[in-house]
Protein backbone atom coordinates (compact mmCIF):
# COMPACT_ATOMS: atom_id res chain seq x y z
CA UNK A 1 0.00 0.00 0.00
CA UNK A 2 2.67 2.49 0.68
CA UNK A 3 4.85 1.67 -2.17
CA UNK A 4 1.49 2.60 -4.27
CA UNK A 5 1.42 5.73 -2.38
CA UNK A 6 4.35 6.60 -3.64
CA UNK A 7 4.02 6.15 -7.00
CA UNK A 8 0.93 7.99 -7.02
CA UNK A 9 3.07 11.07 -5.50
CA UNK A 10 5.34 10.75 -7.84
CA UNK A 11 3.38 10.31 -10.71
CA UNK A 12 1.32 13.27 -10.03
CA UNK A 13 4.60 15.32 -9.07
CA UNK A 14 5.98 14.31 -12.62
CA UNK A 15 2.55 15.59 -14.73
CA UNK A 16 2.52 18.65 -12.52
CA UNK A 17 6.08 19.82 -13.25
CA UNK A 18 5.65 18.72 -16.70
CA UNK A 19 2.61 20.97 -17.00
CA UNK A 20 3.61 23.17 -15.05
CA UNK A 21 0.92 23.18 -12.60
CA UNK A 22 1.15 25.38 -9.50
CA UNK A 23 -1.11 23.94 -7.10
CA UNK A 24 -2.39 26.59 -3.87
CA UNK A 25 -2.33 25.26 -0.75
CA UNK A 26 -6.80 25.64 -0.78
CA UNK A 27 -6.15 23.33 -4.34
CA UNK A 28 -4.13 20.45 -2.13
CA UNK A 29 -6.72 20.56 0.62
CA UNK A 30 -9.72 19.73 -2.14
CA UNK A 31 -7.83 17.47 -3.59
CA UNK A 32 -6.85 15.83 -0.18
CA UNK A 33 -10.53 16.28 1.07
CA UNK A 34 -11.56 14.08 -2.65
CA UNK A 35 -8.86 11.33 -1.98
CA UNK A 36 -9.96 11.24 1.95
CA UNK A 37 -13.86 10.55 0.91
CA UNK A 38 -12.25 7.18 -0.53
CA UNK A 39 -10.09 6.21 2.21
CA UNK A 40 -13.39 6.93 4.51
CA UNK A 41 -15.53 4.98 2.03
CA UNK A 42 -13.34 1.93 2.01
CA UNK A 43 -11.56 1.93 6.02
CA UNK A 44 -15.52 3.02 7.97
CA UNK A 45 -17.91 2.56 5.39
CA UNK A 46 -19.77 -0.56 7.06
CA UNK A 47 -19.37 1.31 10.56
CA UNK A 48 -20.89 4.20 9.01
CA UNK A 49 -23.79 2.99 7.66
CA UNK A 50 -24.41 0.11 10.71
CA UNK A 51 -23.60 1.92 13.58
CA UNK A 52 -25.37 4.76 14.83
CA UNK A 53 -24.00 5.39 17.52
CA UNK A 54 -20.88 6.79 16.07
CA UNK A 55 -23.05 9.42 14.14
CA UNK A 56 -24.01 11.31 17.48
CA UNK A 57 -20.69 10.25 19.31
CA UNK A 58 -19.36 12.25 16.07
CA UNK A 59 -21.98 15.07 16.27
CA UNK A 60 -21.64 15.64 19.61
CA UNK A 61 -17.48 16.00 18.92
CA UNK A 62 -18.08 18.29 16.27
CA UNK A 63 -20.85 20.73 18.25
CA UNK A 64 -23.98 19.35 15.73
CA UNK A 65 -27.35 18.39 16.94
CA UNK A 66 -28.18 14.92 16.37
CA UNK A 67 -29.82 13.57 13.83
CA UNK A 68 -31.74 10.13 14.19
CA UNK A 69 -33.61 10.31 10.92
CA UNK A 70 -31.05 11.11 8.19
CA UNK A 71 -29.05 8.17 10.02
CA UNK A 72 -31.90 5.48 10.02
CA UNK A 73 -32.83 6.36 6.04
CA UNK A 74 -28.62 5.88 5.31
CA UNK A 75 -28.44 3.09 2.78
CA UNK A 76 -24.31 3.57 1.65
CA UNK A 77 -21.75 5.33 3.51
CA UNK A 78 -22.60 8.61 1.31
CA UNK A 79 -25.96 8.74 2.95
CA UNK A 80 -25.17 8.96 6.51
CA UNK A 81 -24.96 12.23 8.40
CA UNK A 82 -20.65 11.72 9.01
CA UNK A 83 -20.29 11.94 5.19
CA UNK A 84 -22.21 15.03 4.83
CA UNK A 85 -20.26 16.84 6.91
CA UNK A 86 -17.29 15.57 5.65
CA UNK A 87 -17.99 16.37 2.06
CA UNK A 88 -18.90 19.85 2.46
CA UNK A 89 -17.05 21.97 0.15
CA UNK A 90 -13.77 23.47 2.40
CA UNK A 91 -14.28 27.12 3.34
CA UNK A 92 -11.36 26.60 5.99
CA UNK A 93 -8.90 24.19 5.81
CA UNK A 94 -9.07 24.05 9.32
CA UNK A 95 -12.54 23.18 9.71
CA UNK A 96 -12.38 20.00 7.41
CA UNK A 97 -9.10 18.91 9.26
CA UNK A 98 -11.09 19.41 12.48
CA UNK A 99 -14.11 17.38 11.06
CA UNK A 100 -11.45 14.78 9.92
CA UNK A 101 -9.60 14.49 13.31
CA UNK A 102 -12.37 14.17 14.95
CA UNK A 103 -12.95 10.31 13.27
CA UNK A 104 -10.09 9.48 15.37
CA UNK A 105 -12.31 10.11 18.46
CA UNK A 106 -14.59 7.80 17.99
CA UNK A 107 -14.97 4.33 19.36
CA UNK A 108 -13.19 2.24 17.04
CA UNK A 109 -11.30 -0.55 16.80
CA UNK A 110 -7.44 0.24 16.90
CA UNK A 111 -6.80 -1.75 14.04
CA UNK A 112 -9.60 0.33 12.30
CA UNK A 113 -7.96 3.51 13.52
CA UNK A 114 -4.54 2.06 12.23
CA UNK A 115 -6.03 1.60 8.38
CA UNK A 116 -7.58 5.19 8.28
CA UNK A 117 -4.36 6.84 9.52
CA UNK A 118 -2.32 4.84 6.77
CA UNK A 119 -4.83 5.53 4.03
CA UNK A 120 -4.88 9.08 5.25
CA UNK A 121 -1.22 9.67 5.08
CA UNK A 122 -1.39 7.84 1.99
CA UNK A 123 -3.93 10.92 0.44
CA UNK A 124 -1.80 13.83 2.29
CA UNK A 125 1.60 12.72 0.20
CA UNK A 126 -0.59 12.01 -2.84
CA UNK A 127 -2.11 15.70 -2.84
CA UNK A 128 0.78 17.33 -1.27
CA UNK A 129 -1.65 19.12 1.18
CA UNK A 130 0.97 21.05 3.68
CA UNK A 131 -0.75 18.32 6.62
CA UNK A 132 1.43 15.94 8.85
CA UNK A 133 -0.77 13.03 10.15
CA UNK A 134 1.10 12.42 13.70
CA UNK A 135 0.34 9.22 16.66
CA UNK A 136 1.30 10.51 19.79
CA UNK A 137 0.02 8.44 23.02
CA UNK A 138 -2.42 6.62 21.53
CA UNK A 139 -3.89 9.37 20.01
CA UNK A 140 -3.67 10.58 16.26
CA UNK A 141 -3.23 14.23 15.57
CA UNK A 142 -2.97 16.42 12.13
CA UNK A 143 -0.88 19.16 12.08
CA UNK A 144 0.57 21.95 10.05
CA UNK A 145 3.24 20.60 7.60
CA UNK A 146 6.78 22.60 8.18
CA UNK A 147 9.76 21.40 6.64
CA UNK A 148 9.58 17.48 5.84
CA UNK A 149 13.26 16.73 7.18
CA UNK A 150 12.51 18.08 10.40
CA UNK A 151 9.15 17.37 10.81
CA UNK A 152 10.25 13.57 10.45
CA UNK A 153 12.18 13.63 13.85
CA UNK A 154 10.21 16.51 15.32
CA UNK A 155 6.34 15.31 14.58
CA UNK A 156 6.18 12.08 12.64
CA UNK A 157 8.72 10.40 15.35
CA UNK A 158 5.62 9.93 17.68
CA UNK A 159 7.60 12.61 19.76
CA UNK A 160 9.56 9.45 21.34
CA UNK A 161 12.85 11.78 22.06
CA UNK A 162 10.22 13.47 24.32
CA UNK A 163 8.41 10.05 26.02
CA UNK A 164 10.88 10.12 29.26
CA UNK A 165 10.29 13.63 29.99
CA UNK A 166 6.25 14.29 30.46
CA UNK A 167 6.32 18.07 31.52
CA UNK A 168 8.08 18.86 28.49
CA UNK A 169 6.07 16.63 26.54
CA UNK A 170 3.11 17.95 27.29
CA UNK A 171 4.25 21.85 26.56
CA UNK A 172 5.67 20.48 23.23
CA UNK A 173 2.58 18.95 22.50
CA UNK A 174 0.59 21.66 23.51
CA UNK A 175 2.76 24.08 21.25
CA UNK A 176 2.13 22.07 17.97
CA UNK A 177 -1.46 21.92 18.85
CA UNK A 178 -1.30 25.90 18.41
CA UNK A 179 0.94 26.07 15.71
CA UNK A 180 -1.78 25.20 13.95
CA UNK A 181 -4.10 28.04 14.82
CA UNK A 182 -2.64 31.54 13.52
CA UNK A 183 -4.21 33.28 16.44
CA UNK A 184 -2.28 31.38 18.57
CA UNK A 185 1.29 31.76 17.87
CA UNK A 186 2.18 33.86 20.78
CA UNK A 187 1.15 31.10 22.88
CA UNK A 188 2.60 28.66 20.91
CA UNK A 189 5.90 30.39 20.91
CA UNK A 190 5.71 30.82 24.95
CA UNK A 191 4.90 26.89 25.22
CA UNK A 192 8.05 26.10 23.45
CA UNK A 193 9.84 28.35 26.27
CA UNK A 194 8.10 26.19 28.83
CA UNK A 195 8.98 23.13 27.43
CA UNK A 196 13.03 23.72 26.96
CA UNK A 197 12.32 25.12 30.52
CA UNK A 198 11.08 21.80 31.80
CA UNK A 199 13.32 19.40 29.82
CA UNK A 200 16.38 21.11 31.56
CA UNK A 201 15.04 21.34 35.00
CA UNK A 202 14.81 17.44 34.59
CA UNK A 203 17.99 16.83 32.94
CA UNK A 204 19.95 18.59 35.07
CA UNK A 205 17.84 17.62 38.50
CA UNK A 206 17.24 21.18 39.44
CA UNK A 207 14.25 24.18 39.94
CA UNK A 208 15.89 27.10 38.02
CA UNK A 209 14.94 29.09 35.39
CA UNK A 210 15.78 28.60 31.88
CA UNK A 211 17.97 31.87 31.86
CA UNK A 212 19.71 30.52 35.75
CA UNK A 213 20.44 26.73 34.06
CA UNK A 214 22.75 27.91 31.39
CA UNK A 215 26.51 27.50 33.09
CA UNK A 216 24.91 24.25 34.85
CA UNK A 217 23.95 23.02 31.46
CA UNK A 218 27.31 23.60 29.65
CA UNK A 219 28.82 21.85 32.23
CA UNK A 220 26.79 19.03 31.90
CA UNK A 221 27.45 18.99 28.16
CA UNK A 222 31.12 18.53 29.11
CA UNK A 223 30.85 15.92 31.40
CA UNK A 224 28.62 14.04 28.71
CA UNK A 225 32.13 14.62 26.01
CA UNK A 226 30.52 17.56 23.71
CA UNK A 227 33.00 19.43 21.71
CA UNK A 228 34.12 22.78 22.73
CA UNK A 229 32.57 24.52 19.89
CA UNK A 230 29.22 22.93 20.44
CA UNK A 231 29.24 23.94 23.77
CA UNK A 232 30.10 27.53 23.02
CA UNK A 233 27.15 27.74 20.34
CA UNK A 234 24.97 26.15 22.98
CA UNK A 235 25.51 28.95 25.33
CA UNK A 236 25.11 31.66 22.29
CA UNK A 237 22.26 29.87 21.48
CA UNK A 238 20.23 29.81 24.58
CA UNK A 239 21.13 33.11 25.17
CA UNK A 240 19.66 34.29 22.45
CA UNK A 241 16.87 32.24 22.17
CA UNK A 242 16.31 33.88 26.28
CA UNK A 243 16.54 37.28 25.17
CA UNK A 244 14.50 37.16 22.17
CA UNK A 245 11.70 34.83 24.57
CA UNK A 246 12.00 38.18 27.00
CA UNK A 247 12.05 40.86 24.87
CA UNK A 248 9.44 39.47 21.95
CA UNK A 249 7.07 37.13 23.72
CA UNK A 250 7.40 36.92 27.21
CA UNK A 251 7.25 40.33 27.86
CA UNK A 252 6.32 42.22 24.71
CA UNK A 253 4.58 41.26 21.43
CA UNK A 254 6.98 42.27 18.99
CA UNK A 255 7.67 38.31 17.37
CA UNK A 256 7.35 38.45 13.93
CA UNK A 257 5.32 35.38 12.18
CA UNK A 258 8.44 34.65 9.65
CA UNK A 259 10.50 33.37 13.08
CA UNK A 260 7.49 30.76 14.48
CA UNK A 261 8.93 27.60 12.98
CA UNK A 262 12.45 29.33 12.89
CA UNK A 263 11.76 28.97 17.07
CA UNK A 264 9.84 26.10 16.85
CA UNK A 265 12.50 23.79 15.24
CA UNK A 266 15.31 25.37 17.46
CA UNK A 267 13.54 23.91 20.24
CA UNK A 268 13.19 20.95 19.04
CA UNK A 269 16.99 20.91 17.82
CA UNK A 270 17.99 22.01 21.52
CA UNK A 271 16.13 18.93 23.29
CA UNK A 272 16.95 16.59 20.55
CA UNK A 273 20.93 16.92 20.84
CA UNK A 274 20.50 16.85 24.74
CA UNK A 275 18.38 13.63 24.72
CA UNK A 276 20.96 11.69 22.54
CA UNK A 277 23.71 12.97 24.90
CA UNK A 278 21.70 11.81 27.78
CA UNK A 279 21.17 8.06 26.37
Amino acid sequence: MKTGADELSTYLGSFRKRWDVDTTDREQFREFQSRALHTVASVLGSDLVSRSDLTNEYLRIIGQPPDFVAHRLARSANDTPIWHVLEYPIVWAWEFVFHLESLFHLSLAAETLKQLATGLRENIEASGAPIVLAHSNGKYILYRKGARLLDEHVVNADLEWLSDYPKALAAFKNALVQSSDSAKQREMLDSLRISLENFLTQLLGNRRSLENNKDTLLKWMDDHGTNTESRQMMRQLVQFYCDYQNNHVKHGDTWKPAEVGFILYLTATFINLLVELDH
